[in-house]
């Protein structure tokens, strides 16, 4: 019994960094490789528990990291082979209007993406210039320029014109610590 929880703790270890090689990222983020990769270690870690051998373990799960490895570095190498093996982005909204055809390629349906839309704080289909599905299952998106949120640069810009601001004259609190000690009332210590 000792032994089967020694080996249960060392290739708990053992697999956290081979997964740790093999990099971070949140299932949802994960490409279809990578997924085909945690399941098998999943199994093999569980098959190894069950009995088959801590040595062959080991080195099934060294190799399918391995494996994970080279397709990630393939896919870096080459469009191609990352459009195969991952997967490319599908356009799903073009000019505030649903592409139905991708949706049922996908098999999404107008409700789900819907929900993705409000969860990205989207109330409008019309506000969406493009909207994709990535490789990874998220929704990618870019509003029309009057319905994005307004940022700081632009209420800066809009405010400089509207509302010109007088200079300030008065020193900031910092400004004295920045130059020199306070040398105002009250006793010496608290100074």
């Amino acid at each position: 019994m000792g032994i089967i929880i020694g080996n249960t703790i060392l290739l708990a270890c053992i697999g956290t960094f081979f997964l740790r090689i093999a990099g971070r990222k949140s299932i949802s983020q994960m490409t279809i490789p990578q997924i085909m990769i945690l399941l098998a270690t999943g199994t093999v870690l569980g098959s190894e528990v069950s009995g088959k051998g801590m040595a062959n373990t080991i080195g099934v799960l060294g190799t399918f990291i391995l494996i994970l490895i080279l397709i990630e570095w393939m896919t870096l190498r080459s469009k191609r082979i990352e459009a195969i093996l991952n997967g490319e982005s599908v356009p799903v909204i073009q000019e505030g209007k649903l592409e139905m055809a991708n949706l049922r390629k996908l098999r999404i349906s107008v409700d789900d993406l819907e929900k993705r839309l409000r969860m990205a704080g989207i109330s409008h289909i019309e506000d969406v210039k493009s909207g994709t599905i990535e490789n990874n299952g998220e929704l990618g998106y870019e509003l029309f320029p009057d319905a994005k949120p307004i940022t700081k640069r632009d209420m800066e810009l809009m405010l400089k014109t509207y509302l010109p601001q007088p200079p300030r004259e008065a020193p900031s609190l910092f400004s004295e610590v920045q130059k020199e000690p306070h040398r105002g009332e009250g006793p010496q210590q608290l100074q």
